[in-house]
């Protein structure tokens, strides 16, 4: 359910203790429901996060939210957006105390075109990234929610952090109505 990419964040270590490439990042801590990222913003850096944990969601025209993912170390914030030159398409909250690394969306380009490991890493996280959110989107489809979400639960009690029925809610697509009539049908009072 927390993603995380140990091996761009020991990467980004490694950078942050080179001469060359230090002075290129810099460190930006944020606080439980601080931004770092908000949907339609133009974003000027590329962010990784090196400890602490973030959720990404789209705000819709209805003013609903729908968490895509929760995101962990070593996952890369902005890198679309600063490929692509556009606006952010979603937000960055800080769920649990977080610090990132910061570079510029220039920075960052020149990172990828002069930096094989560092290219190769981000390419992998991109499809992994896209493999996820393709299955999370066909499980939604083929599953009802009675059989998710005792998967859900478990993944989190395996993580051991604690998420607001709101935030689970979200990432299901569903009001939280709906989310405490599932949780009473299956029994599970622990959320």
């Amino acid at each position: 359910m927390i993603t995380t990419n140990l091996q761009l964040r020991n990467l980004m270590e490694e950078l942050t203790g080179n001469d060359s490439t230090s002075s290129a990042i810099t460190l930006r801590t944020l606080q439980p429901k601080q931004r770092l990222i908000v949907q339609d913003q133009a974003l000027q850096s590329v962010y990784i996060i090196r400890s602490g944990v973030t959720k990404c969601f789209i705000t819709e025209n209805n003013e609903k939210d729908y968490i895509l993912a929760f995101l962990g170390e070593g996952e890369i914030l902005g890198e679309v957006e600063a490929i692509r030159h556009t606006r952010a398409t979603c937000t960055i909250e800080a769920i649990t105390p977080t610090t990132v690394y910061t570079i510029s969306s220039t920075q960052f380009h020149h990172f990828f075109k002069t930096l094989p490991a560092f290219s190769s890493v981000v390419l992998e996280l991109i499809a992994t990234r896209l493999a996820r959110i393709s299955e999370k989107a066909a499980r939604q489809q083929l599953y009802t929610l009675s059989e998710t979400l005792p998967q859900l639960l478990s993944a989190l009690e395996s993580q051991q952090i604690t998420f607001t029925k709101q935030d689970l809610a979200e990432y299901l697509g569903i009001s939280v109505r709906s989310l405490n009539r599932l949780l009473k049908d299956a029994g599970d009072t622990t959320v």
